[in-house]
């Protein structure tokens, strides 16, 4: 527990560091003065942390331990386990080669997924692949160009001081023959002025990087060339019509225009990767600072001056919008500034306050209102600022998360020496919980953010709505959005836990698990279903901060004010009751306990005294019994409750509906056996409407009705076009209990069941879902869908496998667009079953999607494809090889890709 205690505290201090300094609570001799044991104990500890790659030292006097990964995050890698002084550690700070994209403002948030298709894009074999930056004038993409040339550089994808060469297409727009010749050279006398030969920027650019600027400027016969060049690496000079030059070239693209509104599909078909980047004003306000307080530091050096800007400047800088972006704003700051310096140059400080500012720009401030907040100090800067003298390296959600639990920790302590009572230490948490997780719902978002955050939510609302059905209960509040954004953000803090040392948690789980019974049953129920969906698992911190979030929000349950349960012999007769009861009237009415058939009346007036001690029966409880020997139960239990207590014998599910029905509506306890006596000795008579019955498939699962209605959705997502059946879910336990005996059947045409279980109703045919998938239940479900022609089934059928693909594809392709992956892979299958004259199989076709969209991601990603040799190939199979290789040309082609040997000879397997 002590070594936990010391590499916590070793992360918390290397995580404060804002530079690299002697930082005192680093050092042995502090930490151990924090524990509370002895400085040699706490030497042994961090110099084992070292050895186990968790910490490095400085061997200074007195010596140093910094937490490794928090080090390298905040400032460069370490490969290092000792440093003789911090001089030797600076020194490797200055050989270190951090990326250069980390000059990109949002390198690590907005434009993290977009540096990361760079990344790719670059490291793809060859030349690696062409891709194209959109987004407005202004926004970077001249400077991610240039920081891409020097990634290649430093990754060793070209040669040191290689070409990096830029061109404004837009300045030619006027004359296309001078674009053409710029772009690909000219021979002497191929037009007027052609005095002698001239290389064009692609063999300038040999070697290097070519950046072509606002290429949606490049004509059509401009386009043409250039896929060409793209294709094979070739072209020929204006005027050489029997000369082919090559030249090895990375092409970067820009546009600000619409992407499909500007260019030949056949030019956009060779660049696989469009990256968008956003505008200023959709950026967070912690990046918008980060460029304003980069430009003023820019600005002291140049002239040399301390800078003062008041925080009036700042708050309206952080506030209005900009029309040019990122330009715009770097203009504006460079002009308050020359304006200070032109007013007094001699001064050694300058103020930047609004004296400085041009009128139009004065104009905009003075229309913002209300917005002091956000800065109230004045902002010195000096020559030697950094930029992280102003902008936090650390995350605020880290810092936040880090404080919530310190706090956590303190009210538990003062509830154990109590100095608080339990209602308090409840309070409280829940409080600390609901303003953590409402300052990370309110944190400002880009709008890829906000597209991640709003897809969660689609999800978190569907399982947050199964749990609210299975446990009756109403989550008040904004508990799905919460959660969505909790469930984003957590990436930028996951690494902090756990934050507690493990004897103070297991305390606070156990106190959590016996005073928020309600809650925690249902954060556990929600976060196992989470867990499953997004394969994320939550640690116990961070299910005990929802649970006390939860909390806060006043959980709604769905109970009447009498207490009502089933009492029954049987392996689950009362459970099965008292679950059909409930969610009939939708609402916790009846507890249920099922008991073996040789239990003595004893045990079960025990069980019955235990309950009635566990919950508030003051306004009364009803039992409904199975038999005659349990009325006794009455005359024992109102001793232990000050409400009356009624016993109704021989329980059956329409005595407990009646029941539930009266307890609904508010009925006194003493009218509800009179009530039944008189109403339940009666007759029927059902009359259904006389007409041409629908089709209806039912969906069933073992897991209950929420699996059976995610089936349901699947299958109605597959229906064929025109077709009119109807997809119904329906409770298993239910169907297999009453079997035709439902309205459902009487109202409709049932023509099969689908699902995980077979409720073997009779005459009603049922195929697994599994058998559907794979095709091993051709019989069955031809039996199931025989309502549907030939053709409809087949639709129906590779619709299925198409979706069940897609669903798969999401979460394992990170870089190609899902949809148009598929689609290709589509026409290739209908290629090869008509080449080929098979009939895949729907496993086959499964396999196909997956494997050949996470083929063709790697071979664009530049990771290792797969191995699979065939020696001795018969005839039939190369020639079924070569029939492989020309369906699939067009994926090829789409993603300028080739497919290798080895992929084919297990594609053939696939099919064969």
């Amino acid at each position: 527990m002590s070594k936990q205690k010391v590499q916590d505290l070793l992360v918390m201090h290397t995580m404060n560091l804002d530079e690299i300094i002697e930082d005192e609570h680093l050092t042995a001799e502090a930490i151990a003065e924090e524990v509370g044991i002895a400085r040699n104990t706490i030497s042994q500890y961090l110099n084992e942390l070292v050895k186990e790659g968790f910490a490095f030292k400085v061997k200074s006097r007195p010596a140093y331990f910094f937490a490794k990964s928090v080090f390298e995050e905040n400032f460069f890698p370490i490969e290092k386990e000792v440093f003789d002084n911090f001089v030797d550690l600076e020194s490797v700070q200055m050989q270190s080669k951090a990326s250069p994209f980390i000059a990109f403002i949002g390198s690590n948030a907005s434009m993290k997924q977009a540096i990361e298709q760079i990344k790719s894009c670059v490291h793809y074999p060859n030349i690696g692949l062409p891709f194209m930056l959109y987004g407005d004038t202004g926004v970077g993409k001249s400077l991610l160009a240039r920081l891409t040339r020097d990634y290649c550089e430093m990754k060793g994808l070209i040669e040191p001081n290689a070409p990096f060469i830029e061109l404004n297409c837009a300045q030619y727009f006027h004359n296309q023959e001078l674009l053409s010749s710029i772009l690909f050279g000219y021979k002497k006398g191929a037009f007027t002025g052609a005095d002698e030969d001239r290389i064009g920027l692609l063999e300038a650019s040999d070697g290097g990087v070519l950046f072509l600027d606002e290429c949606h400027r490049l004509g059509p016969e401009s386009q043409e060339k250039l896929f060409t060049f793209l294709d094979n690496g070739s072209f020929s000079r204006l005027g050489e019509n029997n000369k082919v030059r090559h030249a090895k070239v990375r092409i970067i693209f820009a546009t600000t225009e619409n992407i499909k509104e500007s260019f030949l599909r056949t030019f956009l078909r060779r660049i696989p990767i469009t990256i968008g980047i956003p505008s200023l004003n959709s950026r967070t306000k912690h990046e918008l600072s980060e460029f304003i307080f980069s430009f003023f530091v820019a600005e002291a050096e140049k002239l040399d001056r301390e800078l003062y800007i008041s925080s009036w400047l700042i708050n309206r800088l952080m506030s209005i919008k900009y029309e040019d972006n990122v330009g715009e704003l770097k203009n504006t700051i460079k002009f308050m500034c020359a304006s200070a310096y032109s007013r007094h140059p001699a001064d050694s400080s300058l103020l930047i306050n609004s004296e400085v500012i041009e009128s139009e720009l004065l104009q905009k401030f003075l229309a913002i209102k209300e917005i002091d907040d956000i800065d109230k100090k004045e902002v010195r800067i000096t020559k030697d600022s950094k930029l992280t003298d102003f902008i936090s390296k650390s995350s605020p959600e880290i810092k936040l998360i880090r404080e919530t639990f310190e706090r956590f920790s303190e009210y538990l302590s003062a509830y154990k020496n109590e100095s608080n009572s339990k209602e308090f230490l409840k309070t409280q948490l829940a409080r600390e919980a609901n303003t953590v997780i409402d300052i990370i719902v309110n944190t400002e978002r880009d709008d890829h953010a906000k597209t991640g955050v709003q897809f969660l939510a689609t999800t978190m609302k569907e399982l947050v709505n199964y749990v609210e059905n299975m446990n009756y209960i109403r989550i008040k509040g904004n508990f799905i959005i919460a959660l969505s954004h909790y469930f984003y953000a957590r990436g930028n803090f996951l690494s902090e836990f756990p934050i507690l040392d493990s004897a103070t948690s297991e305390e606070l789980a156990t106190f959590t698990k016996d005073n928020l019974e309600v809650e925690e049953k249902v954060v556990t129920a929600l976060l196992e279903l989470i867990e499953t969906r997004l394969d994320s698992t939550l640690s116990i911190e961070e299910k005990m901060l929802i649970t006390y979030y939860l909390k806060s929000l006043n959980l709604e349950v769905k109970k009447t004010n009498t207490r009502a349960v089933i009492l029954s012999h049987g392996f689950s007769t009362a459970s099965s009751i008292a679950d059909a009861v409930n969610r009939f009237l939708d609402e916790h009415i009846f507890e249920s306990f099922d008991m073996p058939f040789d239990v003595p009346v004893e045990k079960v007036e025990e069980k019955m005294i235990q309950y009635v001690r566990s919950n508030d029966c003051g306004k009364g409880l009803i039992l409904l019994v199975d038999m005659g020997s349990l009325l006794v139960l009455g005359k024992k239990l109102v001793e232990y409750t000050d409400g009356p207590v009624l016993v109704i014998n021989n329980v059956t599910t329409p005595q407990a509906l009646f029941v539930g029905e009266m307890l609904k509506k508010g009925t006194d306890i003493e009218l509800i056996g009179p009530k039944i006596m008189e109403n339940l000795k009666t007759s029927y008579d059902v009359n259904y409407p006389v007409y041409e019955k629908e089709a209806m498939i039912l969906t069933v699962s073992q897991s209950g009705l929420g699996g059976a209605e995610q089936l349901k959705t699947f299958i109605d997502s597959s229906k064929p076009v025109g077709s009119d059946f109807i997809v119904e879910a329906i409770e298993l336990s239910y169907l297999e209990k009453y079997g035709k005996n439902n309205s459902l059947f009487k109202q409709y045409d049932v023509k099969g069941i689908i699902g995980t279980t077979d409720p073997s109703i009779p005459d009603i045919p049922y195929i697994s879902l599994e058998d559907l998938i794979s095709g091993v239940g051709e019989k069955p479900s031809i039996d199931v869908f025989n309502f549907l022609s030939t053709e409809e089934l087949k639709q129906f059928n590779d619709a299925l496998i198409k979706n069940l693909s897609i669903d798969r594809l999401v979460s394992a392709i990170t870089i190609l667009d899902v949809k148009r992956v598929t689609e290709y892979i589509d026409q290739f299958i209908h290629q090869l079953e008509r080449q080929l004259n098979i009939n895949l199989s729907n496993a086959q076709k499964a396999l196909l999607y997956v494997h050949i969209a996470g083929a063709v991601e790697r071979l664009i990603r530049n990771i290792e494809t797969l191995t699979y040799t065939i020696e001795n190939q018969s005839p039939e199979r190369r020639k079924a090889v070569s029939v492989i290789a020309d369906s699939i040309s067009m994926i090829e082609q789409a993603y300028n890709i080739s497919i290798p040997q080895d992929e084919l000879q297990y594609l053939y397997d696939i099919l064969f």
